[in-house]
C-alpha cells in the first residue's frame, strides 16, 4: 500500500481468537486519555450487521441510498459495496480526522503491523508482512503495544514544511517587504537561511515579486477568499495536504534559530495547531505549526470570512506563550518609520 495518509496506520493481525477485539478495547482509552483521536478500521469476513431491519436508515439503504444518520451524541454512515470503496478508500475518510488509525485484521496487506499470537499456535502464516512486533498469549500486550504505538507515531510525524508569507503589496511600507534588505541580505532570503536547516522544504506564499537572492522554491499565489495569513496557509495545505506547515511572515525581522526550534518543539501528536502568543498573551496569528488534519477547518474559516485567530477555538489547537527571551522573534515592521527605526536600533546596538 504506497498510498500517503497524514496519521500513522497500524494494524493488529492475528488468528480468531487470538484476543484482537479485546485488547484494542482496552488500547484505545489509554490513547484518548491521552490527547489522541483513534480512529478503528475493522475486517469482519463474516459480513456486517449494524442497522435494524424496518428502520428508516435500513429501508432507505435497502432503496440504494448511501446512508449517513447524524444523532447528537454520534454519526453513523453505511454504504453500499464496490470495487472503489476498498481499505485505502476507508483509510482516507478517516485519515483527516484523527491523529492514529488501527486497524483490525487485514493481515495480508501491505501495513505495518502487530501480530497476536493465537493461545494454541505462535505461527505466524506466509505471506503476512511487515510485522513490528509479535505480542505473545498471555503477556501483558496492553503495555506492551502501548509503547509500540507511541513510538510508530513519533517516527512516522508528516513532513514538516515552512511557509514564508510575502505580505501582498506592502502599500504602508511603499515597497514590497520581501526586497527589504538587511546588512545586504534580503529580508526573505535572511529568512529562508534561518528555516531551512529545520523543514523539508520551503514556498513562497503571496504575489510579488522575488529579491535576487531568494532561494529557488515554489510561489503560491493565494486562492480566492479573504487575505491575510489564512489564505497563505490555505494556499500550502491545498499544495502539500498532507505536510505539517510552519508559518513565519517575511517581515519578521528578528526570527532566530532558537524561535524556530521552539515553536516545531511546542507540537506534539494529539496536537493539530500551536498558535503563538506574545509574552502578554495576545496571539500573534502569523507564527504557527499547523498539522494537515485542520484543512477542512481552515477552507471553513475563509468560506465564513473568518480569520486565524478564529483557530484559537478548535478543539485541538493549543496556544503557547513565547518566553520573554525569544520574544524578539515576534518583531515585524508594517510601515516605512517602523523599518527605519529597527534600522536605528541596529545600528545604535552596533555602535
Amino acid at each position: 500500500m504506497d498510498v500517503q495518509f497524514p496519521v500513522p496506520v497500524l494494524a493488529v493481525c492475528g488468528f480468531s481468537g487470538s484476543g484482537k477485539t479485546t485488547l484494542l478495547e482496552h488500547l484505545v482509552p489509554e490513547l484518548t486519555a491521552q490527547g489522541l483521536t483513534v480512529g478503528l478500521i475493522k475486517h469482519d469476513a463474516h459480513g456486517v450487521t449494524v442497522d435494524q431491519p424496518g428502520k428508516d436508515s435500513d429501508r432507505l439503504f435497502r432503496a440504494g441510498a448511501e446512508v449517513l444518520l447524524r444523532a447528537p451524541n454520534e454519526t453513523f454512515a453505511r454504504f453500499h459495496p464496490d470495487q472503489g470503496k476498498d481499505l485505502t478508500w476507508a483509510l482516507a475518510q478517516l485519515a483527516w480526522n484523527v491523529d492514529l488509525i488501527l486497524v483490525e485484521g487485514h493481515k495480508d496487506t501491505a501495513l505495518p503491523k502487530v501480530w497476536l499470537e493465537h493461545p494454541q499456535t505462535s505461527e505466524i502464516p506466509a505471506g503476512v508482512t511487515d510485522v513490528l512486533a509479535v505480542l505473545p498469549w498471555g503477556s501483558d500486550r496492553v503495555t506492551a503495544l502501548l509503547a509500540i504505538v507511541w513510538d510508530f507515531c513519533l517516527t512516522r510525524q508528516p513532513p514538516l514544511w515552512g511557509g514564508i508569507l510575502l505580505g501582498g503589496k506592502s502599500q504602508r511600507m511603499g515597497t514590497p517587504k520581501q526586497l527589504l534588505e538587511l546588512g545586504g541580505e534580503s529580508l526573505l532570503a535572511r529568512l529562508v537561511r534561518v528555516l531551512a536547516p529545520h523543514v523539508e522544504g520551503f514556498v513562497y506564499l503571496g504575489a510579488g515579486p522575488l529579491p535576487p537572492d531568494a532561494p529557488e522554491a515554489p510561489q503560491l499565489p493565494d486562492p480566492p477568499g479573504p487575505g491575510g495569513p489564512l489564505a497563505g496557509l490555505r494556499a500550502a495545505l491545498r499544495w502539500h495536504p498532507s505536510a505539517r506547515w510552519l508559518m513565519l511572515p517575511v517581515d519578521a525581522v528578528a526570527v532566530s534559530q532558537d524561535f524556530v526550534r521552539w515553536l516545531i518543539q511546542q507540537h506534539s501528536r494529539g496536537c493539530w495547531a500551536v498558535l503563538v502568543e506574545n509574552p502578554q498573551g495576545a496571539l500573534e496569528p502569523a507564527f504557527a505549526l499547523v498539522a494537515p488534519q485542520l484543512r477542512h477547518a481552515v477552507e471553513r474559516l475563509a468560506e465564513r470570512g473568518e480569520g486565524p485567530r478564529a483557530l484559537a477555538y478548535h478543539p485541538k489547537a493549543r496556544r503557547v506563550r513565547l518566553p520573554e527571551a525569544l520574544a524578539p522573534a515576534l518583531r515585524t515592521v508594517n510601515t516605512r518609520q517602523e523599518w527605519e527605526s529597527f534600522l536605528a536600533e541596529l545600528q545604535g546596538s552596533s555602535s
